[in-house]
């Protein structure tokens, strides 16, 4: 039997390529041409937002749920409009209803979050045991960034989902103590510092500010290694691997 090798259509990319464009219709619903996420600033996460704070098991389809939601992964906008919509939010025991934090108005999560991007709110979610557990979805920690988030605070992560967050220029940091948890209220704002000292194995704090004017501090740690860490600065994994090719 005889066997047929195919045709060899691999095409090497250009040497220069600074004359080369990709075109994607401004109009197409299910493909967008990727921007590259802002880096960091340089200075502590001050007065940030509790988008939701989860309560009990949050997979990386309650995150970014699968279904007809897949025809939409090549188009980052669109797929985060799925963002946290299986979640179950502690304050009222409901999915996909959240807290305005400006309006007071309860509404779904992706919506809430857009409407902070607009705003120049940053934002936390806050969560429970085994963070992101499930399949390794790429766009559970692309679209928290997208939608301005900054960091992921929980009991404890999946590994990968926690990688994938890291990847993507987010904190994924999990309480000191686990009870710390508990202290944290979805009205409260949280201040995460020591971010300009930032360091491997060295423990990140956190100020809890409730709306009564009374303030908490609490410590958070990290497993970022040094590599990690200058993904945080540069704003991704792919904004680094750009700086390095520079």
């Amino acid at each position: 039997m005889d066997f047929d090798p195919g045709q060899d259509t691999y095409q090497h990319p250009p040497k220069d390529s600074s004359g080369q464009r990709v075109d994607v219709s401004p109009t197409s619903q299910r493909l967008q041409l990727l921007e590259p996420f802002d880096k960091w600033d340089g200075k502590d996460l001050e007065d940030l937002q509790i988008l939701i704070k989860v309560k009990g098991k949050c997979t990386t389809d309650h995150i970014s749920a699968a279904g007809p939601w897949l025809k939409f992964r090549g188009h980052l906008d669109n797929i985060s409009n799925n963002l946290l919509i299986g979640a179950i939010n502690i304050e009222n025991g409901k999915a996909n209803s959240v807290r305005n934090a400006v309006t007071q108005e309860f509404g779904p999560v992706p919506d809430t979050a857009r409407y902070y991007k607009k705003h120049g709110i940053r934002w936390v979610v806050i969560g429970d045991e085994n963070y992101g557990e499930g399949s390794s979805r790429e766009h559970a920690a692309l679209e928290p960034r997208h939608l301005g988030g900054r960091a992921i605070i929980t009991k404890s992560f999946a590994r990968i989902h926690e990688t994938n967050l890291k990847k993507q220029g987010l904190l994924p940091l999990t309480f000191a103590d686990p009870a710390d948890y508990n202290k944290i209220h979805p009205v409260d704002k949280l201040t995460i510092q020591g971010l300009k000292d930032f360091a491997p194995g060295k423990p990140l704090k956190c100020i809890i500010k409730h709306p009564n004017g009374t303030q908490e501090t609490i410590s958070l740690n990290h497993t970022f290694n040094e590599t990690q860490i200058e993904w945080f600065r540069a704003g991704s994994a792919l904004n680094r691997m750009k700086e390095l090719q520079q």
